[in-house]
């Protein structure tokens, strides 16, 4: 059953705010102040146990675009400039599934899925790692994180469409005015499509509240100040819905606002273990909303989700067509939910990270590829088979009485602890058995 809002057809902004952590937003608790993105779950559906794709920027963005676990599309650790690997062009991305369901499809931040070094050399350029080479019509913003860079001088380039149309943005000014830039053109894009009578997926991935932290001066701005560069973000989502209101969209636009992991060195997790890279729920657990007033009740859902679930959600409101059998997809349509269905329990969600917490404080590269924990219902269990060997045990949370996942509780589990350990390894073998493929399929094709 997909729900009673499957094949509806809306409009979809989705906002992806850059290492915001669960505890940043005025509506999931936090003291700055974020009146605008608190109106999209005052007015829509509030997620309470929404997972990243994962705790790590460039393999969360691939979950969320690709509804498969980054390990999969072989992209499970952060790209760098002038790498020459990238998102495959095998993988059926959701901008590619909406466009060909007549959705004019645009990006307007932050890509990071690959550097299409189109700055440099000509014959290092590798276009296939552009957007527009994965679905989407129009692009406006940069290839990677904003402390990223090619050389010594760190250049940043700002893409408009499949040109550099500044060469590097990496100066004090040039940063202030990123989140400005996304917005006009996400603005334009959703004008445009309103003027043409088209349904659009407008995709803003911002790259604020990413360190370094800039805010011109003329919108309050104090660099070096994590409440100002919130404070900004929240504008700039502001100024989005004022410009739905202003066309009439708001009844047929689903908007999603989410994070693509937990905070980094600033930001707060809401109470909750660990951070950035970390596969304990502080890394991994973002603020998750949605509205779509007059589809999507408003209400809070206890419900685990994940990234990967975006994908088949969209794909089933928009009814385009899923991905090719070939590329078995790890999320599942959350339609029913949005429309306020129970969800069904029981399903297992699939963790990564580096364990920083771990006991040598050391990280393997091999860490990225083996599950580190993994989540159903309110369980949840630390699998350290590969990942954390000294440890020598599994651990298991009960995330509905435990949410800082202080207290171990499986000895007085073992069935539950046994059964989800065992997912583990059966998940984990599939993943190490289809790891060189995968790498493969990454690598620049001439």
């Amino acid at each position: 059953m997909s729900g009673a809002l499957s094949g509806s057809r809306p409009n979809v902004v989705l906002i992806v705010l850059d290492d915001l952590g669960y505890g940043d937003l005025g509506w999931y608790g936090s003291p700055i102040g974020t009146p605008r993105v608190d109106e999209i779950g005052r007015d829509g559906m509030t997620f309470r146990h929404a997972c990243a794709g994962a705790p790590l920027c460039t393999p969360s963005r691939t979950a969320l675009m690709t509804g498969r676990y980054a390990q999969r599309v072989g992209l499970p650790v952060v790209l760098w400039p002038e790498e020459d690997r990238g998102l495959p062009e095998f993988e059926h991305t959701l901008a590619e599934a909406l466009r060909s369901a007549g959705y004019r499809t645009g990006i307007f931040g932050k890509w990071h899925l690959g550097d299409p070094m189109l700055t440099g050399n000509p014959w290092d350029a590798q276009p296939q790692f552009l957007p527009s080479a994965h679905g989407f019509d129009h692009f406006c913003g940069i290839p990677y994180s904003n402390d990223q860079g090619w050389g010594q001088e760190k250049r940043l380039p700002l893409y408009r469409g499949d040109a550099v149309a500044v060469d590097d943005v990496n100066t004090e000014r040039g940063q202030e005015l990123l989140a400005g830039e996304y917005t006009d053109a996400a603005i334009a894009f959703i004008r445009r499509s309103a003027a043409q009578q088209r349904p659009f997926f407008a995709y803003i991935p911002h790259s604020a509240v990413h360190q370094p932290f800039h805010v011109p001066e003329e919108t309050g701005g104090v660099d070096g100040s994590y409440p100002d560069i919130v404070r900004e973000a929240d504008r700039q989502v502001g100024r989005v819905l004022d410009e739905l209101r202003a066309l009439d969209l708001v009844g047929s636009t689903l908007v999603i606002l989410t994070s693509d992991n937990g905070p980094w060195f600033t930001g707060s997790t809401g109470g909750l273990r660990g951070r950035k890279t970390d596969p304990f729920e502080g890394g991994i657990r973002v603020p998750f909303m949605a509205r779509w007033p007059g589809r999507v009740p408003v209400a809070e859902n206890p419900h685990p989700i994940s990234f990967v679930d975006v994908l088949p959600t969209l794909i089933d409101l928009a009814g385009a067509a899923p991905p090719p059998s070939d590329r078995p997809v790890d999320g599942i349509s959350i339609a029913p939910a949005l429309a306020g269905e129970p969800m069904p329990g029981g399903r297992t969600l699939y963790f990564y990270g580096d364990f920083d917490e771990g006991p040598t404080s050391e990280v393997d590269p091999d860490w990225v590829w083996n599950v580190a924990a993994l989540r159903q219902d309110r369980w949840k269990l630390l699998w350290p088979a590969t990942v954390w060997p000294e440890l020598g045990r599994e651990m298991l949370f009960d995330l509905d009485r435990d949410p800082g996942e202080s207290t171990d509780v499986a000895a007085a589990h073992p069935l539950i602890r046994d059964a989800l350990a065992e997912r583990a390894r059966i998940f984990n073998d599939d993943i190490q058995r289809n790891r060189a493929a995968a790498i493969e399929r990454t690598r620049r094709r001439r």
